[in-house]
């Protein structure tokens, strides 16, 4: 089943979850990595356009994330999950996908604040789109840093509720992401 249907998601959907799950994962502890890198590691500019590039895909993902949603409207909530579940998942998602948007455009913005274009993989780049002052350049760091770390911490909400509809409701919340 390639599409959502009222009880279950599809193969497009799954994908592109756990696509941009292990991606958003793998840059916020590859950013952490690369900021304890010294001048002289190898590393040194190879960590930062991988980031960069990794990060535009993920936002690339990001929005056929949104528009996949429009085309292929999410399963219903299991008939057992209160109110405040329901509504907790909704606003989950929704700090989820804006995360995936706001985390790669804070970075684009601070990236390019110097008029550099972003090289995605070597095969094309990105070009400065706008000038940036350096105040917005600070606040476009502080975002993209603090913005990563709030999106572990509603990971890890979302995990746990995931095992915990698993575990204890013994439901198929779980079940419905994976394959």
């Amino acid at each position: 089943m390639v599409r959502d249907n009222q009880k279950n998601f599809g193969l497009v959907s799954k994908l592109l979850h756990w696509l941009i799950a292990i991606l958003m994962i793998g840059l916020i502890a590859l950013g952490w990595w690369m900021i304890q890198l010294g001048y002289y590691s190898t590393w040194y500019h190879t960590a930062p356009a991988l980031h960069k590039a990794l990060g535009v895909s993920v936002f690339m993902l990001g929005l056929l994330l949104i528009i996949w949603r429009w085309i292929s409207p999410r399963p219903q909530s299991a008939a057992n999950h209160s109110g405040f579940e329901r509504q907790a998942s909704k606003l989950v998602h929704q700090v989820l996908i804006a995360s995936v948007l706001l985390i790669p455009v804070s970075g684009y913005v601070f990236t390019t604040s110097n008029g550099e274009a972003v090289p995605i993989f070597g095969l094309f780049e990105i070009p400065s789109l706008f000038p940036v002052s350096e105040t917005m350049r600070n606040i476009a760091i502080q975002m993209h840093i603090y913005a990563s770390y709030g999106l572990l911490a509603i990971v890890l909400l979302h995990a746990s509720g995931a095992i915990k509809h698993h575990l204890m409701d013994r439901d198929r919340t779980l079940r419905r992401m994976t394959w």
